[in-house]
């Protein structure tokens, strides 16, 4: 087993097809093939399996894949390190959900670093599954998780499976965005029943973990018969404004966020409580930036919502 064979696997992975990652990585399917078949045979398992979809990791395949890509960033860390002009770079990446203090956040935390030569940072909007494991495999110096409180326990359970360490920054009642022109637009509070009859617009990419029953109440699901699914920030604001009666479950939104989409939000006293979640690994720690931009957050959260019906931590 080698670095490159690593490499073979997580771009097969990421592709889910043999040809893709093979021209990817400038080879030959052929090699790239036999290759991945020298070190299934080392590890003695099968590490991918062919389906309708494409390539995709079995089981022990997965497994194999979250260390490879531990060890893989390790080593790219070290050989960055290492290179001439390299030492004042600063390396960043963090997984967070669509939230307007967070972007805020980010655009401070990159101010601080405008005279930087070096900047190597990323940030990827997702949903919590995606970005719990971002920080688990080492993908993200830091992830914000965010999800309702009935599913709290499912969490922790991940977060303390993945080694992770785990900090509440936000905790507030969802609330119902909408247009200023929407039927409901004049109520001081929506109730739950009144949304039935209209348009729900939904964040495509959102996944929520399935629990038992047992463990659910009839207001903890925001369901509807007529739903749009969006995957494009950019639309969201635009649907709300021209579908008739379309509105949207989300954070607590800045009055000024409001104010430049024309857009108002209504509180529900049947809506359920959600959690920001920030995590990290246990091993690592919080690297220098990660420790500024979650003081961000922090900070970011005070100055927008300070005074609302949320509980800052």
């Amino acid at each position: 087993m080698n670095f490159q064979q690593l490499r073979y696997a997580v771009e097969i992975e990421k592709t889910s097809s043999i040809t893709a990652a093979a021209k990817n990585l400038y080879m030959g399917q052929p090699n790239l093939s036999k290759s991945i078949k020298e070190l299934e045979n080392e590890l003695g398992t099968v590490l991918f399996h062919r389906t309708a979809k494409g390539m995709e990791p079995t089981a022990s395949g997965l497994q194999f894949l979250r260390y490879a890509k531990d060890i893989l960033r390790q080593v790219d860390e070290l050989q960055a390190l290492y290179q001439p002009g390299q030492t004042d770079c600063v390396r960043f990446s963090v997984s967070v959900p669509r939230a307007t203090y967070i972007a805020d956040a980010f655009a401070l935390f990159l101010s601080n670093y405008e005279k930087r030569r070096s900047l190597d940072v990323q940030y990827r909007e997702t949903n919590s599954t995606e970005a719990l494991t971002d920080a688990a495999v080492g993908d993200s110096h830091l992830s914000i998780l965010r999800y309702q409180k009935i599913y709290e326990s499912h969490f922790q359970q991940l977060i303390a499976q993945n080694r992770l360490v785990s900090e509440v920054i936000f905790e507030y009642p969802m609330m119902v965005l909408m247009s200023k022109q929407h039927p409901l637009a004049q109520q001081s509070e929506v109730a739950y029943h009144a949304l039935e009859q209209y348009t729900q617009i939904v964040h495509g990419d959102i996944q929520i973990p399935k629990l038992p029953l047992s463990q659910l109440n009839k207001n903890s699901e925001k369901s509807g018969t007529r739903r749009i699914y969006v995957y494009d920030r950019g639309s969201l604001f635009e649907l709300l404004r021209k579908v008739e009666g379309s509105y949207m479950w989300v954070s607590p939104f800045p009055q000024a966020e409001l104010d430049r989409h024309d857009l108002i939000q209504k509180p529900c006293k049947e809506a359920g409580i959600n959690q920001d979640v920030a995590v990290w690994r246990a091993s690592t720690g919080l690297t220098p930036p990660a420790k500024q931009f979650l003081e961000l957050l922090k900070e970011e959260l005070k100055r927008e919502f300070n005074g609302q019906l949320v509980h800052i931590k």
